[in-house]
């Protein structure tokens, strides 16, 4: 064989050099709405974000799969959906055994890792303790045990951050102390470190995780001085939905016990009024928060201003990110991708906090930024399944078998390109024992709810046109022909 022909050889069948794939940046912020002024928000400061999506595809409707942490970022990890997962509270317990039975299946983080890729994680990727060590090159950076609850010593404001706990947790505080005295900044410091001191030309697959605006809503004081609600702020769609079960809305009836603990007893089934009376008991169940009844107008806007403070907060740090990029020069070949588990309700419905099947709590920012590509807007849907096949599409590393999300990259790189027509979600009730799943179109929302049995116990249809805040239950005045069509859409 001639030394040309062994060379060609060489050419056609070795992989291609890692030092040709793109750099990836995944940055995960929990909790967060499409609550950003690229999304449209006049009243927010996301000055970096909105850089951000100025450089990339926003996607305009994206979704989550199911609105709660561990559920979500379990179904984004592994490219499956909840039901494939069946795992629907934040249990360690129930992870563990879905990881037993499939011992097959290769994460995002994994799979880029047998890919070439040296593959990192810092903060909240996984849900809290969920952390799979075999995605990652070196072992992960999630800060310490139950970093959720990171509160500053009000005895001591300028000591070492404490973990509160849960049930004596603040709901806010504004401590007047630098970014990085909380996690949020040192964890971009470790971040920014690793970014400006490259040591080989490996491909770099690197997840950030904030947890904020997750309660509770801990900000520097700076970032609460950016704000000044007033009742513009609050919702325009405070009550549930007319014609609607409270299973629908109802998002605290995992919370039972936790009300126990304090000594009092949640209504279980409750009426109409009794649910609105406790609805958002996540957020109650911290202090400062009325444990049921009436939230007063003025607390409503102080936990809104707190919630708000948090999101400039995490924007400041993503800004940082960006910056080490640019300086580093890595910036122009590197995918940055940013995205939320899932919404949060600030009073829509009644609710506080996710756990519905809405789209307040279903809709989440999407933005990819490829530097080979050009920026946009899509108006065509995305979920967060979506993001693994996408991923690697980018990077142009095959996608493994199991995937049951869908390739977003024609739409990334041209927001007119053919895309879906439709998002799905879905919540599940008291332990199970009941399951919404949900459908998302321009045109309209249906949730079929269904028991153990599969016996469709409640159905909701939202005119997405005439009705964008899902405040009346129209499914009562479809006709034989308009319900089919629905029904058929969420198969």
């Amino acid at each position: 064989m001639s030394r040309i022909t062994l060379l060609l050889l060489l050419l056609f069948t070795h992989p291609v050099i890692s030092a040709e794939k793109p750099d990836i940046l995944m940055i995960a912020v929990d909790d967060l709405r499409p609550m950003l002024g690229c999304y449209g928000d006049q009243n927010i400061k996301t000055p970096h974000i909105d850089a951000l999506a100025a450089r990339g595809m926003l996607f305009e409707n994206a979704y989550c799969q199911y609105a709660k942490c561990g559920t979500s970022r379990l179904s984004i990890m592994t490219g499956l959906r909840p039901d494939s997962i069946g795992v629907f509270s934040n249990n360690f317990r129930d992870v563990s055994a879905f990881r037993r039975k499939r011992p097959d299946l290769k994460s995002l983080g994994h799979w880029f890792k047998d890919n070439g890729y040296y593959t990192r994680s810092f903060g909240k990727i996984y849900h809290d303790e969920w952390d799979n060590p075999n995605d990652w090159s070196e072992p992960s950076s999630p800060g310490r045990p139950r970093e959720m609850w990171e509160v500053v010593d009000e005895t001591n404001p300028t000591g070492p951050t404490i973990i509160a706990e849960r049930l004596k947790c603040p709901v806010m505080q504004s401590p007047d102390v630098p970014d990085s005295h909380l996690y949020a900044g040192r964890m971009t410091d470790e971040v920014v470190a690793l970014i400006k001191n490259r040591k080989s030309e490996q491909p770099r697959f690197i997840a950030a995780g904030y947890r904020r605006p997750h309660l509770p809503f801990i900000a520097p004081q700076k970032y609460y001085d950016l704000y000044k609600p007033d009742e513009t702020w609050l919702p325009v769609n405070p009550s549930p939905p007319k014609g609607v079960f409270p299973i629908a809305w109802f998002n605290s009836d995992g919370y039972g016990k936790t009300a126990q603990n304090v000594g009092l007893e949640m209504p279980n089934p409750p009426t109409r009024r009794e649910a609105i009376a406790w609805n958002g008991y996540e957020m109650r169940s911290y202090l400062g928060v009325p444990y049921h009844g009436v939230i007063p107008t003025e607390l409503q806007l102080d936990l809104i201003h707190a919630y708000a403070a948090c999101i400039s907060y995490v924007d400041t740090q993503i800004g940082r990110l960006l910056s080490a990029l640019e300086s580093s020069g890595q910036r122009n070949n590197t995918i940055v991708i940013l995205w939320s588990d899932h919404g949060w309700h600030l009073g829509e419905s009644s609710a506080w906090g996710k756990m519905t099947n809405y789209d307040i709590a279903t809709r989440v920012p999407l933005i990819i930024s490829d530097p080979s590509t050009k920026p946009g807007k899509a108006n065509s849907f995305a979920e967060l399944v979506d993001i693994y096949p996408t991923l690697c599409q980018l990077a142009g590393i095959p996608a493994p078998d199991h995937l049951e999300g869908g390739d977003l990259s024609a739409v990334v790189r041209n927001e007119e390109a053919p895309g879906k027509l439709s998002a799905r979600s879905q919540y599940s009730r008291y332990k199970d024992k009941f399951v919404g799943h949900t459908v998302k179109t321009h045109q309209f929302r249906y949730v079929k709810w269904t028991d153990k049995s599969g016996k469709t116990v409640a159905e909701e249809y939202y005119d997405s046109v005439k009705d964008p805040h899902e405040t009346h239950n129209g499914i009562s005045e479809l006709s034989e022909m308009e319900l089919e069509k629905v029904r058929s859409a969420l198969q």
